[in-house]
């Protein structure tokens, strides 16, 4: 039974999932780096390979603070920042969500990039998808494309990372494309 009081401040505002592509051919892949211990080195790498086996090109890696130059992981990302990427891509791989305050900004900043229409992945591990899923259904959007590593991100050495990013690509594409 649920229990609805009258005078309580209402929900979040749901939201719906950017449309996604048929295909990634043609399209540009940005990385949104929280600055968070070798979240840049396996998201990019992600997108390395997403790229090179689908058509796509890379055409943004950046840092979320402003000017791009630094993170911040538990702030949204800068204005200016989210300007370049509306303008400078066409799916967005951001992250990464493997503590609370950078899963809850992490997650915030993939809804935004869907309500402005660019479908966005946020890469996240196994042992904060539990928290990154509740925070996508707290903020009105719990079918946040949401991509999960083995934990943790931080502290793992650089060929592991690749061999992470290189097995999500089948599931990047999934997430992103409508497989038609």
């Amino acid at each position: 039974m649920k229990v609805y009081l009258p005078d309580s401040v209402p929900g979040p505002d749901t939201a719906t999932l950017a449309p996604s592509p048929p295909s990634l051919a043609g399209l540009r892949i940005a990385v949104l780096d929280n600055g968070k211990p070798n979240a840049a080195t396996v998201m990019t790498r992600a997108a390395e390979t997403l790229a090179a086996r689908t058509g796509a090109t890379i055409s943004l890696v950046t840092k979320k603070g402003p000017h791009g130059l630094s993170a911040n992981a538990a702030v949204p990302c800068a204005p200016d920042i989210f300007e370049r990427l509306l303008a400078e891509a066409d799916v967005v791989i951001t992250g990464a969500a493997d503590c609370g305050s950078c899963t809850a900004y992490s997650v915030t900043d993939s809804i935004e990039l869907e309500k402005a229409g660019k479908p966005a992945v946020v890469v996240t591990t196994a042992r904060f998808e539990p928290i990154a899923a509740t925070f996508a259904a707290s903020f009105g959007l719990p079918e946040t494309r949401t991509l999960v590593l083995p934990h943790p991100i931080g502290g793992t050495d650089e060929p592991t990372l690749h061999e992470w990013a290189d097995g999500a690509t089948d599931r990047l594409i999934s997430l992103l494309t409508t497989g038609a």
